[in-house]
């Protein structure tokens, strides 16, 4: 079993097996397009990404076949209660990495004695790619020009956040911030 989270609160501690996650690598595709009557082809005015859909097959482990089986499924309706919102999902497997999506469709449960099997569709709407840890870096400029390089090691180009904090007495009366993207072939 793959250990997880969501919202910070382990599958584990409510009784929930996340036997496999189902992560597409890219988020499908819309594609934007035109035919036009007495042309070949068609004209195309490129594509977007879509929302992303996860599927976590899981297993519900009780006690006993009534009243803690119950139990655990509340907590599991809890936990992924579409009113809530965006959760935040982690796997351990993937580490690093943060998920951040809702509940989308339907959660059958198969039950099978003591136990009961579901797959959970979480739907990454907003933001179909996942975001990585907070790296902090702090860094004392000593000397102008100077030159940082921010590594970004996610599936999506990204700007990163820079804060500027003056520490010294003087006032900084000119600055300039480039900011640079290395391309690799």
């Amino acid at each position: 079993m793959i250990d997880a989270t969501a919202d910070g609160k382990s599958f584990r501690s409510i009784g929930l097996g996340l036997k496999k996650h189902n992560i597409p690598v890219l988020p499908p595709t819309r594609d934007y397009s035109v035919e036009i009557a007495g042309r070949d082809g068609e004209i195309d005015f490129g594509s977007t990404y879509g929302p992303r859909i996860i599927n976590l097959e899981c297993v519900i482990m009780a006690d006993d076949a009534t009243l803690d089986y119950h139990r655990r499924v509340a907590l599991v309706a809890a936990l992924f209660n579409v009113k809530k919102g965006d959760i935040v999902l982690t796997f351990d497997d993937l580490p690093g990495r943060r998920y951040i999506g809702r509940y989308a469709g339907t959660m059958d449960i198969e039950k099978i004695i003591f136990d009961g099997e579901l797959t959970i569709p979480i739907k990454m709407g907003t933001n179909p790619f996942p975001e990585s840890e907070e790296n902090m870096l702090e860094e004392t400029i000593t000397q102008s020009p100077e030159t940082l390089k921010v590594n970004s090691l996610g599936d999506e180009r990204a700007s990163p956040v820079i804060v500027l904090t003056n520490t010294g007495s003087n006032t900084i009366t000119h600055f300039r911030l480039q900011n640079e993207y290395l391309i690799e072939g």
